[in-house]
């Protein structure tokens, strides 16, 4: 976990130095996850791993995330290119009779992003947008104690999103992938 932010922070940093001018720092939420839907449908990649096997299995999900924190730059009039990090833990109660067995599922995503601006106004932009990189996922059976981990290729297209604010403000977007159907929270124009 230790090297996962240490790669982070030192990315990071690297990019702000590069890109002084125009930088932002943003933190959000999102909901109905790539890694959400996956798990919900028994298609993630460590679900039999880890997962109880039973026919009167009756399931509830509580879902934390994704829990986003990036960098953006705005390289001119059309363009946003930054990176972001996200964290996901889906927790499935699995109920077989009176026995109660907790699994939880942890995504770290770190992704590259690139968005294109429609509108670029002084308090308001519209743009749409592709990130892409990379999934850690962990898995654990609270019962038995058996983990499982992957790595996978992480994606997000966002079909429409929006800033407003000048300096502070907020966002909101609306696609599918690792940051969620319906994904907003606040930036800060470092600039």
């Amino acid at each position: 976990m230790k090297k996962i932010f240490t790669i982070i922070t030192i990315g990071i940093l690297a990019f702000a130095a590069k890109a002084q001018n125009n930088l932002e720092v943003h933190v959000g939420i999102g909901t109905s996850s790539h890694q959400e839907n996956m798990v919900k449908t028994a298609n993630h990649t460590l679900y039999n791993a880890v997962m109880p096997r039973s026919e009167n299995l009756g399931q509830t999900y509580i879902t934390s995330g994704p829990i986003r924190l990036g960098i953006r730059s705005h390289e001119n009039k059309h363009f946003i290119l930054g990176a972001e990090f996200n964290y996901s833990n889906i927790e499935v109660i699995n109920k077989i009779g009176s026995d109660v067995i907790r699994v939880n599922f942890v995504n770290y995503t770190l992704m590259a992003s690139t968005q294109y601006k429609y509108i670029d106004k002084p308090k308001f932009i519209l743009y749409s947008g592709l990130d892409f990189g990379v999934s850690y996922a962990t898995a654990k059976n609270q019962d038995t104690k058996v983990k499982a981990n992957d790595l996978a290729a992480a994606y997000q297209a966002n079909l429409m999103g929006f800033r407003y604010g000048s300096q502070l403000g907020f966002f909101g977007e609306l696609g599918f992938g690792y940051n969620g159907f319906l994904s907003g929270g606040l930036f800060y124009r470092l600039d």
